[in-house]
């Protein structure tokens, strides 16, 4: 696991519009969107008590195949299905990126990762607040893996 820094405003930004996409609602463990509501985002972030680790894959795997296996480890805190604008920093949702694209907003600590395409590839996990914008610091997870297709 590394922890890496994005450009907050642009990250904000990103995971606005793709809330507003899939209806900012979470998802369930195979990434499938499970509620619609859309608060507001706060403008002062709270802190988080979270520590996030990707456990598989790990940094540097070669995976078989078109399909991997994510397995997160959250720690400090509990994710929720809820969405909420009573930001708690022991709560909150899990954002899984592939490639710089979000994958799913997520109540679940493991999914498969699918139609995986040969080569590298970046996965980035973020433990996010109950309105779905990143704590203050983030709490990020990363990890490159390359699939073998």
């Amino acid at each position: 696991m590394r922890r890496i820094g994005i450009a907050p405003v642009a990250l904000v930004a990103a995971l606005a519009a793709a809330s507003a996409l899939v209806g900012c609602g979470g998802a369930a463990d195979d990434g499938a969107p499970t509620s619609a509501a859309s608060p507001t985002v706060a403008v002062e972030r709270p802190a988080s008590t979270a520590e996030l680790t990707i456990v598989r894959p790990e940094n540097g795997d070669r995976v078989a195949g078109d399909t991997t296996q994510l397995e997160i480890d959250l720690q400090g805190a509990e994710v929720v299905d809820q969405t909420s604008t009573d930001l708690r920093p022991d709560e909150g949702h899990l954002h899984v990126m592939l490639d710089g694209k979000l994958v799913s907003m997520t109540s679940g600590t493991s999914q498969l990762l699918a139609d995986l395409t040969p080569g590298e590839h970046l996965l980035q996990v973020e433990f996010v607040a109950n309105d779905h914008a990143p704590f203050d610091p983030r709490v990020l997870a990363a990890v490159t893996f390359e699939a073998k297709g």
